[in-house]
């Protein structure tokens, strides 16, 4: 029972969290400096006063801003964001054109960071103050401290320019067509249609992209596990587990890892959060049609609408991975569980 009333509030905090989001970005939206009409509209146009309020009219920014802001609460609880000044689509179609990629690309770099984060950060605790240690540790600051769009640059220059093992940019080869859409990876989506060709080809576009967006997330997740074993492994039940004879591999993997991990979760979420908000430098460099992308784009053309879908977006991705994490902190840690 009580653990039906938490998930009940954490529901209610969702709810009260997201109307609060909304309203933080229509009024941030609503602050962006220029003129939608200035920005849509043509030289010509502009010079036509009929016109702008045509335009004006239609996406309703003749209306005063407390109007405005009741039709976007009306709207946004009908899942009505709106349509896009710049193309003319519903932003919900658009979001849903543009967030499958981004999830495919987020969801490999996040895999790819974590699984290296955690190996890396526990044979640099285990191997504390070695060479080894030391290597692990310069490589989990480069991760941090090298920039996402330098890098991304220097992988391609070298693996698809000068080395050519690697394919360029975007989702696939120009010999491929794009698979059916069903999920809207382009992996899962061409095994799928049984043509793992295509599907192998999609995954070699993942992998550069991928290692660039991973590298800041492995750098965070790999200090924090170091510094967070390191703590565990110097605590009394490890120390009375080792004078029993404990083996150095089962202290760390029955006892001392699961606690170690709780705040990598952390990270890892935020990580992945990150992720699918979008990196419009690299989704530009490697011309990858996402969220990044679509982001931009709206942000140039003033596309108030476009704007707020994707800002409630990131917000939601936001809200919906914490819960997850908490719900695993309980998994991981019993002591965590709520009563």
């Amino acid at each position: 029972m009580d653990r039906v009333k938490f998930i009940l509030k954490r529901l209610v905090y969702l709810v009260l969290m997201l109307f609060g989001m909304a309203t933080l970005v229509f009024i941030l939206t609503k602050m962006i400096p220029g003129d939608p009409a200035m920005a849509n509209l043509s030289q010509r146009a502009l010079s036509d006063p009929e016109i702008v309020a045509a335009f004006k009219a239609k996406h309703g920014l003749d209306k005063p801003i407390i109007v405005q802001y009741g039709l976007y609460i009306l709207n946004l609880l009908q899942l009505d964001l709106g349509t896009s000044i710049r193309t003319n689509t519903p932003v919900l179609t658009e979001l849903n054109r543009c967030f499958p990629a981004t999830f495919e690309l987020a969801l490999f770099a996040i895999i790819i960071a974590a699984v290296l984060g955690i190996f890396f950060g526990v044979i640099s605790a285990i191997k504390r103050n070695s060479v080894i240690d030391q290597i692990v540790r310069v490589i989990s600051v480069t991760g941090v401290s090298i920039p996402s769009f330098w890098f991304a640059l220097l992988m391609l220059y070298f693996f698809y320019y000068k080395l050519h093992i690697m394919p360029g940019p975007g989702r696939l080869s120009s010999i491929f067509s794009a698979p059916p859409k069903i999920t809207g990876m382009y992996v899962l989506d061409s095994l799928l249609e049984g043509e793992p060709a295509k599907a192998l080809d999609a995954f070699r576009h993942l992998i550069l992209p991928g290692l660039v967006l991973a590298a800041f997330t492995m750098g965070l997740i790999t200090r924090t596990t170091r510094s967070n074993l390191l703590d565990v492994m110097g605590t009394d039940y490890i120390r009375t587990a080792r004078a029993k004879g404990v083996s150095q591999r089962k202290l760390i993997t029955h006892h001392a890892l699961g606690n170690a991990l709780i705040p990598v979760l952390t990270v890892i979420g935020l990580g992945l959060g990150n992720l699918l908000g979008g990196m419009v430098l690299v989704e530009t460099i490697f011309n990858w049609p996402g969220v990044g992308q679509f982001a931009y784009q709206s942000v140039m053309t003033t596309d108030y609408p476009s704007i707020i879908g994707v800002s409630l977006l990131i917000a939601l991705n936001y809200l919906v991975i914490n819960t997850i994490v908490d719900i695993l902190y309980g998994i991981i840690d019993p002591r965590v569980r709520y009563q």
